[in-house]
């Protein structure tokens, strides 16, 4: 896998996760193409300020 991808930061792996997600949910759950693109931005915005809203919060557990 690792030859695959490269060495990828944790925030590099969450943008590919969260991409792939997000376009994923949108095709199983959007018939028409405008409705799939916002879904998808929908999620991935939704997607990245979860996971920094976590990481941030579990920032002090760190020190």
């Amino acid at each position: 896998m690792n030859a695959l991808f490269g060495n990828l930061t944790h925030f590099q792996a969450l943008l590919f996760f969260a991409l792939v997600v997000s376009v994923t949910f949108a095709f199983l759950s959007k018939r028409e193409i405008a409705d799939r693109v916002k879904y998808t931005l929908w999620a991935f915005l939704a997607f990245l300020l979860v996971a920094i809203g976590i990481g941030w919060l579990m920032y002090p557990f760190s020190q």
